[in-house]
């Protein structure tokens, strides 16, 4: 007699199974950028159907209005609109719902009544196949979504003179384990969010297509930050580095910051942070002993001032980090400098939200910095400082510049402006909003909130039923493409008017945190990396 499916489970430890995790599945990878065949729209599919990221179109613009005649050596890459789709595996919360409600309340991009025409016509499949708005989404299944993608713009390395075809990412050591590169601000290192071919990934494979398929992330570095990028040519490489990374009195990493105000006169030390002694010192952002009734689970938030020497010193001020300018041309390996005087931060972080990846300083984890200063400009009331991180937490160096009343100039979520300091930007950036509402007025979208750009609101179903989403031309034959391009709520938005390089002066530009080097223990020796250091570090004078 057989057993019950239940019977069965018993065998296996008394417990029946689950799905097992997405490493150990055993099913093919579908998705991905232009598979589009088969996938029809009610009609036959033809070969003018398929597209390959071969056939996007990327261009090189020069980073200024449309019409003006300056000169600069300032780029940023485009990728134009391209069919893409988007493939997700079940996720276990999905289970047992309908394709449309999942789609409906997990994703906002459009209403319901988009995705319900997008099920009926081919442009959402489950496990390639067409199915209809209540199917019942199961364990293994690949839901796919084909849109006309739309990609925010990036800056790329400028163009050097007399070179104009200059490479988009400029390479600083390249052997056969890995590639070392100077990651531009606004560039995410892999594809995430919005951007796709509009990543490190992506833009080094087409500079160099032998990379293609072969890059694996070493180390963290945030979209809007500078600076030296470590990448492996092989998941070994990656995961023997990332080890190494890890062992924090074998790694060294030095940023520079350009921050509000005179730093650290700002810092608030009569309040809530209090100055450590040369008797008791935090190590990496937690207490190194017990006694005197400290918590050691719980991280330290103080501060403490060190000599040229690296000695604590109890009688040096704030004053003096600040009159004390270290020449950063002068950097050695391991981040020493000679005759730096140096403000050591603790004081714990956390992620206060992790979707959209906000964080706050003052509670979490334990995190120490330690910061010397390099210039002052008095025009902009702005100090270059130099940073290590001895801890390596999400947004560290940017959360502890705040909690000591510094923020980095225009970083615009920890307390900074988009263009502080920077009057050509913002004019720039003033510019564009206007001619951006402009086109809005004309094109009869003044609806939209004001200075917004294309794909930062949703689309409305009075735009889904506008583009005709879900009606076909009749008796005349359209591919997928036309479908998709014709049927796009972000085209229509734009009436052809290429707003591209608008958005972009809108947005963020990156912020002033640029990593400049970083040493590790490497399985076969030291290894050490220094990029150039950034314009706005005003590196050729120190200014008092």
């Amino acid at each position: 007699m057989g057993k019950t499916d239940n019977e069965k489970a018993k065998v296996h430890h008394g417990k029946k199974r689950g799905m097992k995790p997405r490493s150990k599945r055993n099913r093919p990878s579908r998705g991905g950028i232009g598979i589009l065949t088969g996938m029809a729209t009610g009609k036959d599919s033809s070969p003018d159907d398929d597209a390959s990221s071969s056939l996007v179109q990327i261009d090189i613009l020069p980073l200024k209005l449309p019409g003006d005649n300056c000169q600069t050596n300032r780029r940023i890459r485009v990728v134009r609109p391209y069919p893409f789709t988007f493939a997700t595996f079940a996720k276990q919360r999905w289970l047992g719902r309908t394709v449309l409600d999942i789609y409906d309340t997990e994703f906002g991009s459009y209403p319901k009544c988009y995705y319900e025409a997008a099920i009926k016509e081919g442009r959402i499949l489950v496990n390639g196949e067409k199915v209809d708005c209540e199917y019942i989404v199961k364990g293994n299944d690949e839901l796919a979504h084909v849109v006309h993608r739309h990609e925010p713009a990036v800056e790329v390395a400028p163009t050097q003179e007399g070179c104009p075809e200059s490479p988009c990412i400029k390479v600083i050591h390249e052997d056969d384990n890995l590639i070392v590169v100077d990651k531009p601000c606004t560039v995410p290192i892999h594809p995430c969010g919005g951007y796709n071919l509009n990543s490190l990934f992506h833009i080094l494979s087409e500079q160099n297509p032998s990379l293609k398929g072969s890059l694996f992330n070493v180390h963290r570095l945030d979209r809007l930050t500078s600076g030296l990028t470590i990448l492996a040519k092989s998941s070994e490489t990656a995961t023997v580095l990332g080890k190494c990374i890890m062992i924090r009195d074998k790694c060294h990493k030095v940023y520079l910051a350009r921050v509000k105000g005179k730093f650290p006169l700002n810092a608030p030390v009569n309040s809530h942070l209090e100055r450590a002694t040369s008797e008791l010192l935090p190590s990496n952002g937690e207490w190194n002993r017990s006694g005197n009734g400290l918590d050691l689970s719980e991280g330290a938030t103080c501060y403490w001032l060190t000599d040229c020497k690296g000695q604590v010193d109890d009688t040096i001020l704030l004053k003096d980090i600040f009159e004390t300018r270290t020449n950063i041309a002068n950097l050695g390996e391991n981040g020493q400098l000679a005759g730096a005087l140096w403000l050591h931060l603790a004081v714990p972080v956390d992620v206060i939200d992790e979707k959209n990846g906000v964080c706050q300083a003052g509670s979490g984890k334990p995190a120490q910095t330690s910061f010397t200063v390099v210039g002052y400009d008095r025009e902009t009331d702005s100090t270059i400082v130099l940073a290590k991180p001895e801890t390596g937490r999400t947004h560290q160096i940017r959360l502890h510049l705040q909690y000591l009343g510094h923020p980095i100039g225009n970083d615009p979520n920890y307390g900074g402006e988009i263009h502080f300091g920077d009057t050509v930007a913002h004019q720039m950036c003033e510019k564009a909003k206007k001619l951006i509402n402009a086109y809005n007025i004309r094109t009869d979208d003044a609806s939209r909130p004001v200075d917004s750009t294309i794909s930062d609101t949703p689309a409305t179903e009075k735009e889904i039923e506008k583009v005709g989403i879900g009606l076909h031309k009749q008796g005349i034959h359209e591919t997928l493409m036309e479908f998709i391009k014709r049927t796009c709520v972000w085209c229509d938005r734009i009436k052809g008017e290429d707003r591209t390089i608008l958005e972009f002066l809108i947005r963020s530009q990156g912020i002033w945190l640029h990593a400049l080097q970083y040493q590790m223990e490497g399985p076969q020796g030291t290894i050490c990396y220094q990029t150039d250091f950034p314009e706005w570090s005003f590196k050729h004078t120190h200014k008092s």
